[in-house]
């Protein structure tokens, strides 16, 4: 079945290549270890500012991880083989994205709560941080293979694909933040990530048909 064997081959992708799974990593850390130098380094201000700042390094680090999902299928004549293939291209993406969001996704949301924690959050504010992010990445990931999909033939298309991708994930980073944010407050903290979590499966549905849309229109 080729959607076994496109899931099969992702995984062995992303864990055979450990630099592209470890550089945006290793970009999130950098990027919550450099805010504090800039700032107040007390608990307080600290605190107020690691929704946002952890977020916003889950964004950054899930842009400069979108690269490959389909670099090396295109590179290698992968893809042009799946764009002839009986099975519909959108189920065969989905099964692309599946995999990329249970292999990077779930590393960031393990990683979000060790940020929040060394940024004074509490229990209950790590938590939730790290519910929406887990929710929130596949959404990020899922407006990243359209865009992906969209300058796949477009040498140096990263900076396109970045130019493209952060306005649209300005809700899901507002309302992932916001959901800490409100715990931080005393307040409810699940309804926005329940909010995250919709949004990310109504962009994890629509993402494949548009990216293969995207795709064929790439190579006709």
């Amino acid at each position: 079945m080729l959607w076994v064997a496109v899931w099969s081959r992702e995984w062995q992708l992303l864990f055979r290549q450990l630099q592209d799974l470890l550089q945006p990593l290793v970009y999130f850390a950098m990027v919550v270890m450099i805010v504090p130098l800039g700032t107040d380094p007390s608990v307080e201000v600290l605190a107020r500012l690691a929704p946002a700042v952890v977020w916003m390094a889950v964004v950054l680090a899930v842009v400069l991880s979108l690269d490959r999902l389909f670099r090396d299928d295109a590179r290698d004549g992968t893809l042009a083989v799946l764009l002839t293939a009986p099975t519909p291209l959108w189920w065969v993406l989905l099964a692309k994205l599946l995999a990329h969001w249970l292999g990077l996704g779930v590393l960031l949301s393990l990683a979000a709560p060790l940020a929040g924690a060394a940024y004074g959050l509490t229990a209950p504010a790590v938590g939730v941080l790290m519910l929406s992010v887990l929710s929130g990445s596949l959404g990020l990931m899922a407006l990243g293979m359209v865009a992906g999909a969209l300058t796949v033939g477009v040498r140096n298309g990263g900076v396109l694909v970045a130019i493209i991708l952060l306005p649209l994930y300005v809700p899901l980073l507002v309302f992932g933040a916001g959901a800490v944010g409100a715990v931080q407050s005393g307040f409810e903290g699940m309804g926005p990530v329940y909010f995250v979590a919709a949004l990310s499966v109504l962009y994890a549905t629509l993402a494949p048909p548009l990216a293969a849309v995207a795709l064929r229109l790439s190579y006709d």
